[in-house]
């Protein structure tokens, strides 16, 4: 199965590769199926224990297969039952993945790089190292390690939001083989509408995911409705003009009949005025967009501020006189720093233990 002798990633794989490769091996291909169903059913990840396969493949399997790459350096739970973990692949990939509770969903917060070449100013994962992508089966891996947990409370994750550390769209290939993955029947059966893609705005790799044939959300992180100001917040933007974002992102719609969400981070003194509100007005009315309205979660090295609930009120409510569909997203797991721009590689508390 493997000429190198080295254990193969079987998460990286779809049920029909696995079915055709048995067959090369001369093993019946519906073993495949078997074992998918103990995976991503059963959530058993350890091949001596399925116990509906023959002593010999099973010996088989664990010699040339590895079902979980990553090791948990850390598990920390929120006062609102947020849950991060820490995960090392080795090679110096690391990094963490987050479950969200909520009353009528369970959330699945997942990475697609270790660290982040974008270096957006106000996002620690972004201050960090970037030490490379992530493969299909570690972005996989992230889910299946998450539900894991969440089956000791009895739940299913329902939702996924590729928000985690790292630009997606930076690792196209992986991450979509990883949504396929995650959507197929065979896998975790999580509906496309249910799954949503988050980008600083890449706009060729945008038109790109709209051919898909994907019927996922995409989420744009915006943060500023000014082109230089943007650039100041987030390098790459010196890259992607806003202009050619927002008209990928009317090609998404068109193609995909999707709503688009803009993510707007709240940071005060520096996006919050009323023209801020009509720039961003403008651009949502534009693309039938709904906004996130997100205030500013502190990190320990970042002068940024988040502005006072008096002005996060005011500027909702100038969006809404606008007739933009604006919505404060809840940040969930700031005292643990699992909130949106808090995810790090790594933290001196665990480095310490």
């Amino acid at each position: 199965m493997n000429p190198k002798n080295q254990k193969q990633h079987l998460l990286d794989f779809t049920q029909d590769e696995l079915s055709k490769l048995f067959l090369r091996e001369g093993i019946e291909k519906y073993r495949a199926s078997q074992i998918f169903d103990w995976i991503y059913r059963k959530r058993i990840i350890d091949f001596s224990a399925m116990s509906n396969l023959g002593k010999s493949l099973r010996a088989k399997l664990t010699e040339r297969f590895i079902i979980l790459q990553s090791r948990i350096i850390a598990n920390k739970i929120s006062d609102d039952g947020t849950q991060k973990l820490l995960l090392n692949f080795g090679n110096d990939l690391q990094i963490e993945t987050v479950l969200i509770p909520a009353e009528n969903r369970l959330t699945a917060c997942i990475s697609t790089q270790s660290g982040c070449p974008v270096g957006c100013k106000f996002c620690a994962t972004g201050r960090g190292k970037f030490s490379g992508n992530l493969t299909a089966g570690q972005i996989v891996e992230q889910l299946l390690q998450l539900q894991i947990i969440a089956d000791e409370y009895s739940r299913r994750i329902d939702h996924v939001v590729v928000m985690g550390m790292g630009e997606p769209l930076l690792n196209y290939d992986n991450t979509i083989r990883a949504v396929r993955l995650i959507n197929a029947p065979t896998g975790f059966n999580i509906g496309a509408r249910k799954i949503t893609v988050s980008t600083v705005g890449i706009p060729e790799k945008i038109h790109k995911l709209a051919n898909e044939q994907l019927q996922l959300n995409l989420a744009i992180s915006l943060h500023h409705t000014v082109q230089e100001k943007r650039e100041e917040l987030i390098p790459l933007a010196k890259k992607y003009p806003l202009e050619q974002i927002i008209s990928a992102a009317e090609k998404y719609f068109e193609l995909t009949h999707r709503e688009i969400t803009l993510e707007y981070l709240l940071l005060k003194d520096i996006n919050i005025t009323g023209n801020d509100a009509q720039r961003l007005a403008t651009i949502a009315k534009r693309l039938r967009a709904n906004v996130n309205l997100i205030p500013y979660n502190m990190t320990s090295d970042s002068d940024f501020k988040a502005p006072t609930n008096r002005e996060i009120q005011a500027f909702l409510r100038q969006l809404r006189n606008l007739k933009v569909n604006a919505h404060i997203r809840t940040s969930k797991g700031s005292d643990i720093e699992a909130a949106c721009g808090q995810l790090r590689k790594a933290y001196s508390k665990t480095t310490s233990r």
